[in-house]
């Protein structure tokens, strides 16, 4: 058998014209090295923030009103590929503008408006070589208790609402749940009630403003339930859990 040369035969295949009217032309790289703020990093997510980002909140750039707490355990959809992902650690991230996977803080044709001081992990991440920002993630994060470490009502709140209400608790009462055991939609139910009521008691009690509660304690449970394949539907001052209706192609998630 003859071998042919593999390299002329690679360039070759190319979709980009002809070369001397009869030969496609060969497939040209032009690697890039530095971020040129093109915006796309800043539209697919928003960063989660690291221990090295607390000046952030110290300075103001940062505070209550443009970030929240993903909690250990929660389930995530992607907006990229759609996926439910399980936290394996607690995260404070950079709120998403309503509806988009964009980060609140990059602004069409203007880019990054906290650019200069955009958070470590926004700064380690370079589109064209990418690594793994997830390498050492449980030891580098930033925590509710690095924000609220001082505060100590805030702390005990954070650690009484983990107790009643963690996500590991959630997800061992659905698959109770699944295996069709009664007790455990009181259970959820119990959940659900607390993680509702602390809010406003918060707010009206201590004023805690409202706009810090997904930081405090992560994003209201009647939310992220639908992770589970389930919603909440209120009658009154009570609670309905109800199953989840597959999504027929076409339509959007309600």
């Amino acid at each position: 058998m003859k071998h042919k040369n593999v390299k002329s035969k690679l360039e070759i295949l190319t979709p980009q014209g002809l070369e001397n009217s009869d030969k496609p032309q060969k497939m040209r790289f032009n690697k890039r090295t530095s971020c040129i703020r093109c915006g796309k990093c800043c539209s697919e997510s928003s960063p989660s923030l690291m221990k090295a980002d607390m000046s952030l909140f110290v300075s103001g750039v940062l505070s209550h009103e443009n970030t929240y707490t993903i909690r250990d355990g929660e389930r995530v959809r992607s907006k990229g590929d759609g996926n439910i992902y399980e936290s394996f650690v607690e995260l404070v991230k950079i709120k998403d503008k309503d509806r988009t996977s964009v980060c609140v803080f990059y602004k069409d044709n203007e880019g990054c408006s906290i650019y200069e001081n955009r958070p470590s992990q926004c700064r380690a991440y370079k589109c064209w070589a990418p690594e793994n920002l997830m390498s050492g993630l449980e030891e580098k994060a930033l925590k509710r208790s690095d924000i609220f470490g001082s505060i100590d009502l805030l702390m005990e709140v954070i650690e009484k609402h983990e107790e009643k209400c963690s996500y590991k608790k959630l997800s061992d009462a659905f698959d109770r749940l699944a295996e069709g055991r009664e007790d455990a939609v009181e259970d959820i139910m119990d959940m659900l009630q607390y993680d509702t009521y602390i809010r406003p008691f918060l707010e009206e009690k201590f004023n805690v403003p409202s706009t810090a509660m997904d930081l405090i304690l992560g994003r209201p449970l009647v939310d992220t339930i639908n992770e589970f394949g389930f919603k909440v539907e209120k009658d009154g001052d009570e609670y309905i859990l109800l199953p989840l209706k597959p999504i027929k192609e076409g339509e959007e998630e309600k």
